[in-house]
Protein backbone atom coordinates (compact mmCIF):
# COMPACT_ATOMS: atom_id res chain seq x y z
CA UNK A 1 0.00 0.00 0.00
CA UNK A 2 2.95 2.30 0.91
CA UNK A 3 4.45 2.33 -2.99
CA UNK A 4 0.62 2.81 -4.13
CA UNK A 5 -0.16 5.83 -1.81
CA UNK A 6 3.50 7.25 -2.48
CA UNK A 7 3.13 7.04 -6.32
CA UNK A 8 -0.35 8.40 -6.50
CA UNK A 9 0.13 11.34 -3.99
CA UNK A 10 3.65 12.10 -6.57
CA UNK A 11 1.17 12.26 -9.43
CA UNK A 12 -1.91 14.44 -7.25
CA UNK A 13 1.17 16.87 -6.48
CA UNK A 14 2.07 17.68 -10.01
CA UNK A 15 -1.55 18.18 -10.66
CA UNK A 16 -2.53 20.13 -7.17
CA UNK A 17 -4.44 23.16 -8.57
CA UNK A 18 -6.67 20.60 -10.63
CA UNK A 19 -6.83 18.36 -7.06
CA UNK A 20 -7.92 21.47 -5.50
CA UNK A 21 -10.36 22.79 -8.03
CA UNK A 22 -11.91 19.70 -7.86
CA UNK A 23 -12.33 19.71 -4.22
CA UNK A 24 -13.74 23.34 -4.45
CA UNK A 25 -16.34 22.24 -6.92
CA UNK A 26 -17.36 19.73 -5.37
CA UNK A 27 -17.87 21.47 -1.97
CA UNK A 28 -20.16 24.12 -4.09
CA UNK A 29 -22.04 21.51 -5.65
CA UNK A 30 -22.66 19.32 -2.44
CA UNK A 31 -23.45 22.40 -0.25
CA UNK A 32 -25.51 24.09 -2.54
CA UNK A 33 -27.59 20.75 -3.42
CA UNK A 34 -28.21 19.99 0.05
CA UNK A 35 -29.44 23.70 1.10
CA UNK A 36 -32.21 23.55 -1.29
CA UNK A 37 -34.37 21.04 0.90
CA UNK A 38 -34.12 24.00 3.59
CA UNK A 39 -36.48 26.07 1.25
CA UNK A 40 -38.47 23.25 -0.15
CA UNK A 41 -39.22 22.91 3.59
CA UNK A 42 -40.30 26.64 3.49
CA UNK A 43 -42.23 25.94 0.14
CA UNK A 44 -43.97 22.87 1.90
CA UNK A 45 -45.30 24.67 4.46
CA UNK A 46 -46.68 27.64 2.97
CA UNK A 47 -48.38 25.08 0.32
CA UNK A 48 -50.07 23.58 3.43
CA UNK A 49 -51.21 26.90 4.76
CA UNK A 50 -54.43 28.75 3.21
CA UNK A 51 -53.61 30.54 0.18
CA UNK A 52 -52.74 34.51 0.19
CA UNK A 53 -51.09 37.27 -2.12
CA UNK A 54 -47.87 37.46 0.55
CA UNK A 55 -47.30 34.03 0.78
CA UNK A 56 -47.76 33.65 -3.27
CA UNK A 57 -44.96 36.29 -3.36
CA UNK A 58 -43.02 34.72 -0.45
CA UNK A 59 -42.80 31.33 -2.40
CA UNK A 60 -42.00 33.03 -5.65
CA UNK A 61 -38.87 34.34 -3.40
CA UNK A 62 -38.18 31.15 -2.49
CA UNK A 63 -38.50 29.49 -5.88
CA UNK A 64 -35.69 32.30 -7.22
CA UNK A 65 -33.54 31.62 -4.56
CA UNK A 66 -33.50 27.76 -5.63
CA UNK A 67 -33.24 28.66 -9.26
CA UNK A 68 -29.93 30.39 -8.17
CA UNK A 69 -28.74 27.18 -5.98
CA UNK A 70 -29.39 24.99 -9.11
CA UNK A 71 -27.44 27.50 -10.97
CA UNK A 72 -24.66 27.65 -8.78
CA UNK A 73 -24.82 23.77 -8.65
CA UNK A 74 -24.89 23.80 -12.71
CA UNK A 75 -21.32 25.70 -12.26
CA UNK A 76 -19.85 23.99 -9.77
CA UNK A 77 -19.99 20.51 -12.21
CA UNK A 78 -18.81 22.27 -15.02
CA UNK A 79 -16.09 23.72 -12.99
CA UNK A 80 -15.40 19.70 -11.58
CA UNK A 81 -15.13 18.88 -15.43
CA UNK A 82 -12.65 21.71 -16.39
CA UNK A 83 -10.54 19.80 -13.71
CA UNK A 84 -11.57 16.17 -13.65
CA UNK A 85 -9.89 15.64 -17.12
CA UNK A 86 -6.38 16.64 -16.49
CA UNK A 87 -6.38 14.98 -13.18
CA UNK A 88 -7.09 11.82 -13.89
CA UNK A 89 -6.69 11.57 -17.97
CA UNK A 90 -3.18 13.27 -16.48
CA UNK A 91 -2.41 10.98 -13.70
CA UNK A 92 -2.81 7.65 -15.51
CA UNK A 93 -1.40 9.51 -18.51
CA UNK A 94 1.98 10.19 -16.16
CA UNK A 95 1.70 6.63 -14.36
CA UNK A 96 1.74 4.85 -17.38
CA UNK A 97 5.13 6.59 -18.30
CA UNK A 98 6.31 5.93 -14.32
CA UNK A 99 5.55 2.24 -14.97
CA UNK A 100 7.35 1.79 -17.89
CA UNK A 101 10.21 3.55 -16.32
CA UNK A 102 10.69 1.53 -13.36
CA UNK A 103 9.66 -1.93 -15.66
CA UNK A 104 12.75 -0.73 -18.43
CA UNK A 105 15.10 -0.13 -14.91
CA UNK A 106 15.14 -3.95 -13.76
CA UNK A 107 17.62 -6.30 -14.95
CA UNK A 108 17.06 -8.59 -17.58
CA UNK A 109 16.91 -11.74 -15.59
CA UNK A 110 13.51 -9.93 -14.27
CA UNK A 111 12.56 -10.04 -17.68
CA UNK A 112 13.25 -13.78 -18.34
CA UNK A 113 11.73 -14.87 -14.98
CA UNK A 114 8.01 -12.76 -15.92
CA UNK A 115 5.75 -13.09 -18.28
CA UNK A 116 5.54 -10.03 -20.72
CA UNK A 117 1.72 -10.52 -20.77
CA UNK A 118 1.55 -10.37 -17.09
CA UNK A 119 3.50 -7.44 -16.80
CA UNK A 120 1.63 -5.51 -19.26
CA UNK A 121 -1.44 -5.64 -17.01
CA UNK A 122 -0.21 -5.22 -14.07
CA UNK A 123 0.86 -2.10 -15.60
CA UNK A 124 -1.91 -1.12 -17.25
CA UNK A 125 -3.66 -1.79 -13.72
CA UNK A 126 -1.42 0.11 -11.65
CA UNK A 127 -1.99 3.45 -13.80
CA UNK A 128 -5.59 2.90 -14.69
CA UNK A 129 -6.45 2.31 -10.48
CA UNK A 130 -5.18 5.52 -10.02
CA UNK A 131 -8.66 6.82 -11.40
CA UNK A 132 -10.53 4.49 -10.41
CA UNK A 133 -9.46 5.33 -6.78
CA UNK A 134 -8.96 8.93 -7.50
CA UNK A 135 -12.74 8.92 -8.55
CA UNK A 136 -13.85 7.04 -5.49
CA UNK A 137 -12.25 9.66 -3.38
CA UNK A 138 -13.68 13.04 -5.09
CA UNK A 139 -17.08 10.89 -5.60
CA UNK A 140 -17.15 8.84 -2.88
CA UNK A 141 -15.64 9.88 0.05
CA UNK A 142 -15.07 13.13 -0.12
CA UNK A 143 -18.53 13.82 -1.12
CA UNK A 144 -19.98 11.92 1.41
CA UNK A 145 -17.72 13.14 4.49
CA UNK A 146 -19.17 16.91 3.26
CA UNK A 147 -22.57 15.96 2.60
CA UNK A 148 -22.64 13.86 6.15
CA UNK A 149 -21.24 16.73 8.38
CA UNK A 150 -23.78 19.45 6.48
CA UNK A 151 -26.42 17.79 7.02
CA UNK A 152 -26.13 17.01 10.67
CA UNK A 153 -25.91 20.60 10.93
CA UNK A 154 -29.42 20.75 9.17
CA UNK A 155 -30.60 18.06 11.23
CA UNK A 156 -29.41 19.30 14.37
CA UNK A 157 -31.14 22.45 13.68
CA UNK A 158 -34.36 21.13 12.98
CA UNK A 159 -34.40 18.13 15.57
CA UNK A 160 -31.05 17.71 17.53
CA UNK A 161 -32.35 14.18 18.31
CA UNK A 162 -32.91 13.26 14.41
CA UNK A 163 -29.44 14.32 13.71
CA UNK A 164 -27.64 12.33 16.79
CA UNK A 165 -29.64 8.96 15.52
CA UNK A 166 -28.48 9.59 12.35
CA UNK A 167 -25.16 10.80 12.98
CA UNK A 168 -25.09 7.14 15.21
CA UNK A 169 -26.33 5.48 11.75
CA UNK A 170 -23.97 6.83 9.88
CA UNK A 171 -20.88 6.13 11.83
CA UNK A 172 -22.23 2.30 11.98
CA UNK A 173 -22.58 2.14 8.37
CA UNK A 174 -19.40 3.52 7.25
CA UNK A 175 -17.84 1.06 9.91
CA UNK A 176 -19.25 -1.54 8.65
CA UNK A 177 -18.58 -1.09 4.93
CA UNK A 178 -14.42 -0.02 6.48
CA UNK A 179 -13.82 -3.30 8.48
CA UNK A 180 -15.91 -5.70 5.84
CA UNK A 181 -14.02 -4.53 3.04
CA UNK A 182 -10.89 -4.60 4.59
CA UNK A 183 -11.32 -8.59 5.62
CA UNK A 184 -12.72 -9.46 2.07
CA UNK A 185 -9.28 -7.62 0.60
CA UNK A 186 -7.80 -10.83 0.09
CA UNK A 187 -10.30 -12.30 -1.97
CA UNK A 188 -10.18 -9.62 -4.12
CA UNK A 189 -6.40 -10.03 -4.13
CA UNK A 190 -6.54 -13.59 -5.31
CA UNK A 191 -8.77 -12.49 -8.33
CA UNK A 192 -6.44 -10.06 -9.49
CA UNK A 193 -3.60 -12.19 -9.29
CA UNK A 194 -5.64 -15.02 -10.99
CA UNK A 195 -6.32 -12.60 -13.55
CA UNK A 196 -2.92 -11.70 -13.94
CA UNK A 197 -2.02 -15.60 -14.39
CA UNK A 198 -4.96 -15.73 -17.28
CA UNK A 199 -3.13 -12.73 -18.76
CA UNK A 200 0.27 -14.35 -18.93
CA UNK A 201 -1.31 -17.79 -19.68
CA UNK A 202 -2.44 -15.68 -22.55
CA UNK A 203 0.42 -13.94 -23.57
CA UNK A 204 2.60 -17.26 -24.01
CA UNK A 205 0.05 -19.29 -26.29
CA UNK A 206 -0.53 -16.45 -28.95
CA UNK A 207 3.37 -15.25 -28.90
CA UNK A 208 3.74 -18.66 -29.56
CA UNK A 209 1.39 -19.77 -32.15
CA UNK A 210 3.71 -21.08 -34.25
CA UNK A 211 4.63 -23.77 -31.71
CA UNK A 212 1.12 -24.27 -30.95
CA UNK A 213 0.06 -24.71 -34.25
CA UNK A 214 3.19 -26.58 -35.99
CA UNK A 215 3.03 -28.96 -32.46
CA UNK A 216 -1.29 -29.58 -33.04
CA UNK A 217 -1.10 -28.07 -29.05
CA UNK A 218 -4.69 -26.39 -29.72
CA UNK A 219 -6.02 -28.88 -27.58
CA UNK A 220 -4.15 -28.66 -24.85
CA UNK A 221 -3.62 -25.13 -25.16
CA UNK A 222 -7.24 -24.58 -24.62
CA UNK A 223 -7.04 -26.77 -21.74
CA UNK A 224 -4.25 -25.05 -19.65
CA UNK A 225 -6.19 -21.76 -20.74
CA UNK A 226 -9.60 -23.36 -19.70
CA UNK A 227 -8.06 -24.75 -16.38
CA UNK A 228 -6.47 -21.11 -15.78
CA UNK A 229 -9.80 -19.11 -15.99
CA UNK A 230 -11.87 -21.72 -14.58
CA UNK A 231 -9.66 -20.88 -11.02
CA UNK A 232 -10.01 -17.16 -11.46
CA UNK A 233 -14.00 -17.85 -12.18
CA UNK A 234 -14.07 -19.66 -8.65
CA UNK A 235 -12.02 -17.10 -6.78
CA UNK A 236 -14.33 -14.55 -8.56
CA UNK A 237 -18.17 -16.44 -7.17
CA UNK A 238 -16.23 -16.40 -3.43
CA UNK A 239 -15.76 -12.86 -3.85
CA UNK A 240 -19.13 -11.72 -5.33
CA UNK A 241 -20.90 -13.95 -2.72
CA UNK A 242 -19.03 -11.99 -0.13
CA UNK A 243 -19.82 -8.78 -2.04
CA UNK A 244 -23.44 -9.73 -2.14
CA UNK A 245 -23.47 -10.39 1.79
CA UNK A 246 -22.54 -6.61 2.25
CA UNK A 247 -24.82 -5.39 0.25
CA UNK A 248 -27.76 -7.18 1.95
CA UNK A 249 -26.47 -6.15 5.23
CA UNK A 250 -25.92 -2.19 4.18
CA UNK A 251 -29.79 -2.80 2.45
CA UNK A 252 -30.88 -3.45 6.38
CA UNK A 253 -29.08 -0.70 7.66
CA UNK A 254 -30.63 1.57 5.42
CA UNK A 255 -34.79 0.59 5.71
CA UNK A 256 -33.97 0.52 9.38
CA UNK A 257 -32.71 4.07 9.84
CA UNK A 258 -35.72 5.24 6.88
CA UNK A 259 -38.58 3.34 9.62
CA UNK A 260 -36.89 5.05 12.60
CA UNK A 261 -36.84 8.65 11.42
CA UNK A 262 -40.57 7.84 10.25
CA UNK A 263 -41.79 6.66 13.43
CA UNK A 264 -40.06 9.47 15.34
CA UNK A 265 -41.83 11.88 12.80
CA UNK A 266 -44.77 10.79 13.14
CA UNK A 267 -44.40 10.85 17.32
CA UNK A 268 -43.17 14.35 17.19
CA UNK A 269 -46.12 15.23 14.68
CA UNK A 270 -48.99 13.57 17.31
CA UNK A 271 -47.26 16.20 19.53
CA UNK A 272 -47.61 19.04 17.61
CA UNK A 273 -43.92 19.83 17.26
CA UNK A 274 -43.28 19.02 13.66
CA UNK A 275 -44.36 20.52 10.48
CA UNK A 276 -45.14 19.01 6.86
CA UNK A 277 -41.90 21.30 5.67
CA UNK A 278 -39.90 19.08 7.92
CA UNK A 279 -40.97 16.10 6.91
CA UNK A 280 -40.36 17.81 3.18
CA UNK A 281 -36.66 18.65 4.31
CA UNK A 282 -35.78 15.37 6.39
CA UNK A 283 -37.25 13.13 3.52
CA UNK A 284 -35.31 14.99 0.58
CA UNK A 285 -32.17 14.81 2.57
CA UNK A 286 -32.17 11.66 3.76
CA UNK A 287 -33.04 10.23 -0.11
CA UNK A 288 -30.36 12.33 -1.27
CA UNK A 289 -28.05 10.55 1.60
CA UNK A 290 -28.87 7.41 1.34
CA UNK A 291 -28.48 6.83 -2.09
CA UNK A 292 -24.79 8.47 -1.84
CA UNK A 293 -23.96 6.15 1.26
CA UNK A 294 -25.57 3.31 -0.12
CA UNK A 295 -23.10 4.18 -3.88
CA UNK A 296 -20.15 4.54 -1.50
CA UNK A 297 -20.87 1.04 0.12
CA UNK A 298 -21.12 -0.27 -3.30
CA UNK A 299 -17.91 0.98 -5.13
CA UNK A 300 -15.96 0.14 -1.54
CA UNK A 301 -15.77 -2.36 -2.95
CA UNK A 302 -14.06 -1.15 -6.19
CA UNK A 303 -11.64 1.20 -4.21
CA UNK A 304 -10.14 -1.93 -2.57
CA UNK A 305 -9.98 -3.55 -5.95
CA UNK A 306 -8.62 -0.92 -7.31
CA UNK A 307 -6.27 -1.40 -4.43
CA UNK A 308 -5.89 -4.93 -5.01
CA UNK A 309 -5.37 -4.51 -8.76
CA UNK A 310 -2.56 -1.86 -8.45
CA UNK A 311 -0.63 -4.17 -5.63
CA UNK A 312 1.23 -6.42 -8.09
CA UNK A 313 2.78 -3.58 -10.01
CA UNK A 314 3.61 -1.86 -6.75
CA UNK A 315 5.40 -5.04 -5.79
CA UNK A 316 7.56 -4.28 -9.06
CA UNK A 317 8.55 -0.71 -7.69
CA UNK A 318 9.97 -2.29 -4.55
CA UNK A 319 12.06 -4.04 -6.61
CA UNK A 320 15.79 -3.17 -5.00
CA UNK A 321 18.46 -5.07 -7.66
CA UNK A 322 18.17 -2.36 -10.19
CA UNK A 323 19.72 -1.98 -13.65
CA UNK A 324 21.21 1.54 -12.47
CA UNK A 325 24.41 3.21 -13.45
CA UNK A 326 26.95 3.07 -10.27
CA UNK A 327 27.51 6.70 -8.66
CA UNK A 328 30.91 7.40 -10.11
CA UNK A 329 29.94 5.69 -14.16
CA UNK A 330 30.82 8.06 -16.74
CA UNK A 331 30.50 7.96 -20.86
CA UNK A 332 33.33 6.19 -21.29
CA UNK A 333 34.64 5.62 -25.17
CA UNK A 334 36.14 1.83 -26.21
CA UNK A 335 38.98 3.11 -28.76
CA UNK A 336 40.62 -0.43 -29.07
CA UNK A 337 38.18 -3.37 -28.03
CA UNK A 338 39.71 -4.99 -25.84
CA UNK A 339 38.13 -7.30 -23.85
CA UNK A 340 39.48 -9.00 -20.15
CA UNK A 341 37.54 -11.46 -18.24
CA UNK A 342 39.65 -11.34 -14.85
CA UNK A 343 39.41 -13.79 -12.03
CA UNK A 344 35.15 -13.98 -13.04
CA UNK A 345 33.15 -15.49 -10.10
CA UNK A 346 29.69 -15.96 -10.83
CA UNK A 347 26.43 -18.20 -9.80
CA UNK A 348 22.87 -17.43 -10.86
CA UNK A 349 21.93 -18.36 -7.53
CA UNK A 350 24.62 -17.00 -5.31
CA UNK A 351 22.57 -17.36 -2.24
CA UNK A 352 22.44 -21.13 -2.24
CA UNK A 353 26.41 -21.83 -1.07
CA UNK A 354 25.08 -26.10 -2.42
CA UNK A 355 24.78 -24.51 -6.09
CA UNK A 356 28.23 -24.57 -7.29
CA UNK A 357 29.09 -21.51 -9.28
CA UNK A 358 28.94 -20.98 -13.22
CA UNK A 359 32.42 -19.43 -13.42
CA UNK A 360 35.11 -19.51 -10.50
CA UNK A 361 38.19 -17.88 -10.54
CA UNK A 362 37.45 -18.04 -14.78
CA UNK A 363 39.86 -15.87 -16.53
CA UNK A 364 39.89 -14.35 -20.64
CA UNK A 365 41.82 -11.83 -22.48
CA UNK A 366 40.99 -10.90 -26.16
CA UNK A 367 43.02 -8.89 -27.85
CA UNK A 368 42.09 -5.97 -29.77
CA UNK A 369 40.57 -6.56 -33.32
CA UNK A 370 40.68 -10.28 -32.11
CA UNK A 371 38.37 -12.97 -33.86
CA UNK A 372 37.11 -15.58 -30.76
CA UNK A 373 35.02 -18.41 -31.22
CA UNK A 374 33.61 -19.99 -28.72
CA UNK A 375 32.38 -23.51 -28.72
CA UNK A 376 30.66 -25.64 -25.91
CA UNK A 377 27.95 -27.74 -24.80
CA UNK A 378 24.65 -26.13 -23.38
CA UNK A 379 25.26 -24.77 -20.37
CA UNK A 380 29.03 -24.30 -20.58
CA UNK A 381 28.99 -20.82 -20.36
CA UNK A 382 28.96 -19.41 -23.56
CA UNK A 383 25.51 -17.41 -23.34
CA UNK A 384 26.25 -16.10 -19.77
CA UNK A 385 29.89 -14.70 -20.74
CA UNK A 386 27.72 -12.29 -23.32
CA UNK A 387 25.77 -11.55 -20.52
CA UNK A 388 28.61 -10.66 -18.89
CA UNK A 389 29.81 -8.32 -21.79
CA UNK A 390 26.33 -6.47 -21.69
CA UNK A 391 25.77 -6.36 -17.92
CA UNK A 392 22.86 -8.24 -17.88
CA UNK A 393 23.86 -9.71 -15.47
CA UNK A 394 27.43 -8.88 -13.17
CA UNK A 395 29.82 -11.15 -11.53
CA UNK A 396 30.09 -11.56 -7.51
CA UNK A 397 33.57 -11.09 -8.15
CA UNK A 398 36.33 -10.03 -10.58
CA UNK A 399 35.98 -7.95 -13.20
CA UNK A 400 35.17 -7.68 -17.19
CA UNK A 401 37.13 -4.83 -18.52
CA UNK A 402 37.20 -3.14 -21.47
CA UNK A 403 40.57 -1.47 -22.87
CA UNK A 404 41.50 -1.66 -19.48
CA UNK A 405 38.45 -0.34 -18.05
CA UNK A 406 36.19 -1.83 -15.84
CA UNK A 407 32.59 -2.28 -17.50
CA UNK A 408 30.79 -0.82 -14.34
CA UNK A 409 32.70 2.21 -14.44
CA UNK A 410 30.68 2.59 -17.87
CA UNK A 411 27.36 3.94 -18.30
CA UNK A 412 24.58 1.39 -19.30
CA UNK A 413 24.36 3.05 -22.44
CA UNK A 414 27.48 4.01 -23.52
CA UNK A 415 28.54 0.36 -22.67
CA UNK A 416 25.93 -0.73 -24.81
CA UNK A 417 26.01 1.24 -27.66
CA UNK A 418 29.68 0.15 -27.57
CA UNK A 419 28.79 -3.09 -29.00
CA UNK A 420 27.46 -5.02 -31.71
CA UNK A 421 25.12 -8.20 -31.09
CA UNK A 422 23.42 -10.18 -33.89
CA UNK A 423 21.76 -12.64 -32.01
CA UNK A 424 20.46 -16.13 -32.65
CA UNK A 425 16.89 -15.27 -32.69
CA UNK A 426 16.55 -11.86 -33.61
CA UNK A 427 14.05 -9.72 -32.42
CA UNK A 428 11.22 -7.05 -34.57
CA UNK A 429 9.25 -4.64 -33.33
CA UNK A 430 5.54 -4.32 -34.92
CA UNK A 431 6.80 -1.21 -36.43
CA UNK A 432 8.39 -0.47 -39.74
CA UNK A 433 11.91 -2.23 -41.47
CA UNK A 434 13.17 0.95 -41.30
CA UNK A 435 12.53 1.41 -37.86
CA UNK A 436 13.67 -2.14 -36.95
CA UNK A 437 16.74 -1.60 -39.14
CA UNK A 438 17.40 1.94 -37.79
CA UNK A 439 16.24 1.44 -33.90
CA UNK A 440 15.46 5.35 -33.43
CA UNK A 441 18.71 6.75 -34.61
CA UNK A 442 18.96 9.62 -36.97
CA UNK A 443 20.35 8.50 -40.23
CA UNK A 444 20.40 9.46 -43.80
CA UNK A 445 18.72 7.26 -46.47
CA UNK A 446 21.85 6.52 -48.10
CA UNK A 447 23.19 5.21 -44.81
CA UNK A 448 19.97 3.06 -44.36
CA UNK A 449 20.38 1.60 -47.98
CA UNK A 450 24.16 0.87 -47.36
CA UNK A 451 23.60 -1.14 -43.96
CA UNK A 452 20.57 -2.86 -46.12
CA UNK A 453 23.17 -3.62 -49.00
CA UNK A 454 26.17 -4.40 -47.22
CA UNK A 455 23.77 -7.19 -44.90
CA UNK A 456 22.39 -8.44 -48.07
CA UNK A 457 18.63 -7.26 -47.16
CA UNK A 458 18.10 -4.58 -49.63
CA UNK A 459 16.96 -7.44 -52.67
CA UNK A 460 14.09 -8.26 -50.24
CA UNK A 461 13.27 -4.99 -48.95
CA UNK A 462 12.72 -3.90 -52.48
CA UNK A 463 10.09 -6.40 -53.10
CA UNK A 464 8.36 -5.41 -49.62
CA UNK A 465 4.85 -3.64 -50.65
CA UNK A 466 6.16 -0.50 -49.46
CA UNK A 467 10.24 -1.16 -49.02
CA UNK A 468 11.55 0.29 -46.52
CA UNK A 469 7.90 1.37 -44.81
CA UNK A 470 6.80 -2.28 -44.77
CA UNK A 471 5.27 -2.91 -41.28
CA UNK A 472 6.69 -6.22 -40.27
CA UNK A 473 4.02 -7.56 -37.75
CA UNK A 474 4.30 -8.36 -34.74
CA UNK A 475 8.35 -10.07 -33.68
CA UNK A 476 8.83 -9.67 -37.05
CA UNK A 477 5.92 -12.73 -38.13
CA UNK A 478 5.73 -10.78 -41.66
CA UNK A 479 9.39 -11.79 -42.19
CA UNK A 480 10.93 -15.34 -43.26
CA UNK A 481 14.09 -16.53 -40.39
CA UNK A 482 16.60 -15.66 -42.95
CA UNK A 483 15.20 -12.48 -43.58
CA UNK A 484 14.90 -11.11 -39.95
CA UNK A 485 18.52 -12.35 -39.01
CA UNK A 486 20.03 -10.00 -42.24
CA UNK A 487 18.04 -7.24 -40.58
CA UNK A 488 19.52 -7.81 -37.42
CA UNK A 489 22.71 -7.60 -39.20
CA UNK A 490 21.80 -4.44 -41.36
CA UNK A 491 21.44 -2.63 -37.51
CA UNK A 492 24.89 -4.09 -36.78
CA UNK A 493 26.78 -2.57 -39.84
CA UNK A 494 24.82 1.02 -38.67
CA UNK A 495 25.59 0.73 -35.11
CA UNK A 496 29.37 -0.06 -36.41
CA UNK A 497 30.61 -0.63 -33.17
CA UNK A 498 33.94 -1.74 -31.95
CA UNK A 499 33.03 -5.10 -30.73
CA UNK A 500 30.62 -7.18 -32.03
CA UNK A 501 28.85 -10.33 -30.67
CA UNK A 502 27.85 -13.10 -33.21
CA UNK A 503 25.32 -15.77 -31.76
CA UNK A 504 24.83 -18.00 -34.09
CA UNK A 505 23.98 -15.51 -36.92
CA UNK A 506 24.26 -17.59 -39.80
CA UNK A 507 21.79 -20.33 -38.79
CA UNK A 508 18.37 -19.11 -39.94
CA UNK A 509 20.20 -18.83 -43.26
CA UNK A 510 20.57 -21.38 -46.40
CA UNK A 511 23.20 -22.12 -47.62
CA UNK A 512 23.53 -19.97 -50.57
CA UNK A 513 22.34 -16.91 -48.49
CA UNK A 514 25.01 -17.73 -46.30
CA UNK A 515 27.55 -17.82 -48.76
CA UNK A 516 26.76 -14.73 -50.00
CA UNK A 517 26.64 -12.82 -46.21
CA UNK A 518 29.54 -14.28 -45.23
CA UNK A 519 31.90 -11.53 -47.08
CA UNK A 520 29.52 -9.64 -45.51
CA UNK A 521 30.40 -10.60 -42.05
CA UNK A 522 33.61 -10.94 -42.53
CA UNK A 523 33.92 -7.22 -43.85
CA UNK A 524 31.26 -6.18 -40.71
CA UNK A 525 34.29 -7.58 -38.07
CA UNK A 526 37.46 -6.65 -40.06
CA UNK A 527 38.80 -3.99 -38.06
CA UNK A 528 36.68 -4.74 -34.95
CA UNK A 529 36.97 -7.01 -31.93
CA UNK A 530 34.56 -10.18 -32.56
CA UNK A 531 32.86 -12.82 -30.36
CA UNK A 532 31.70 -15.49 -32.15
CA UNK A 533 29.09 -17.98 -30.42
CA UNK A 534 28.46 -20.10 -33.35
CA UNK A 535 29.07 -24.16 -34.73
CA UNK A 536 29.26 -23.25 -38.61
CA UNK A 537 32.70 -24.84 -39.43
CA UNK A 538 32.94 -22.16 -42.03
CA UNK A 539 32.91 -19.56 -39.32
CA UNK A 540 35.05 -21.02 -37.18
CA UNK A 541 37.33 -21.95 -39.21
CA UNK A 542 38.61 -18.25 -39.85
CA UNK A 543 38.44 -17.34 -36.08
CA UNK A 544 42.27 -16.04 -34.80
CA UNK A 545 41.17 -18.03 -31.94
CA UNK A 546 38.98 -20.76 -30.71
CA UNK A 547 37.83 -21.06 -27.15
CA UNK A 548 36.39 -24.90 -26.09
CA UNK A 549 34.00 -24.11 -22.64
CA UNK A 550 33.01 -26.78 -20.66
CA UNK A 551 31.06 -26.07 -16.78
CA UNK A 552 32.57 -22.14 -16.60
CA UNK A 553 35.91 -23.48 -17.51
CA UNK A 554 38.15 -23.09 -20.58
CA UNK A 555 39.48 -26.59 -20.77
CA UNK A 556 41.40 -25.69 -24.62
CA UNK A 557 42.14 -22.91 -27.06
CA UNK A 558 43.66 -22.42 -30.02
CA UNK A 559 43.29 -22.18 -33.87
CA UNK A 560 41.56 -25.01 -35.58
CA UNK A 561 44.52 -26.83 -36.69
CA UNK A 562 45.93 -26.43 -33.11
CA UNK A 563 43.17 -27.73 -31.62
CA UNK A 564 42.77 -30.60 -33.85
CA UNK A 565 46.46 -31.90 -33.63
CA UNK A 566 45.82 -31.78 -29.70
CA UNK A 567 43.27 -34.57 -30.24
CA UNK A 568 41.01 -33.41 -26.82
CA UNK A 569 37.55 -32.07 -26.71
CA UNK A 570 37.85 -30.03 -30.12
CA UNK A 571 38.74 -33.22 -31.60
CA UNK A 572 35.80 -35.06 -30.07
CA UNK A 573 33.54 -32.82 -31.34
CA UNK A 574 34.92 -32.63 -34.65
CA UNK A 575 34.47 -36.22 -35.27
CA UNK A 576 31.11 -36.22 -34.23
CA UNK A 577 30.05 -33.08 -36.59
CA UNK A 578 27.25 -33.81 -38.56
CA UNK A 579 27.54 -31.60 -42.13
CA UNK A 580 28.85 -28.50 -41.36
CA UNK A 581 28.01 -28.23 -37.64
CA UNK A 582 29.81 -29.38 -35.01
CA UNK A 583 27.61 -31.72 -32.63
CA UNK A 584 27.37 -29.96 -29.18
Amino acid sequence: MDIIFKEYGRVIWQKKWYFLLALLALTGAITLDLSAPVYFKHIANGLAGPYSEATRDDLLNTLKIIAFIYGGVWLSWRLLEIAIVPLDGGGVNLLEKRCFDVLKKQKYAFFENSFSGSLIKQANRFSRSFEIIMDWFLFQFFMNILAVTISFVIFYQQQPEFAFYFLIWVVVFVSWNIAYSIWKLRFDQAVSEGDSKVGGAYSDAISNIFIVKTFAMEASEQAHINKTSDTVYKRKKLAWGLMFVSFAVQGLMTFGIELLLIYLMIGKWQAGQFQVGEFVLFQSVMIMLIQRLWEFGRNFRNFFTALADASEMADVFRQTELEIDNPDAKHLTISNGEISFNNIGFSYSPSNPQQPKLFDNFSLHIKAGEKVALVGQSGSGKSSLTKLLFRFIDPQQGSVCFDGMDARLFTFNSLRKQISMVPQQPELFHRSVRDNISLDAEITEEQLIDAARKSHSLEFIEKLPNKFDTLVGERGIKLSGGEKQRIAIARAFLEDAPIVVLDEATSALDSLTEKQIQVAIFELIRQKTAIVIAHRLSTILSMDRIVVLENGCIIEQGTHQQLLDKKGRYYEMWQHQSGDFIGS
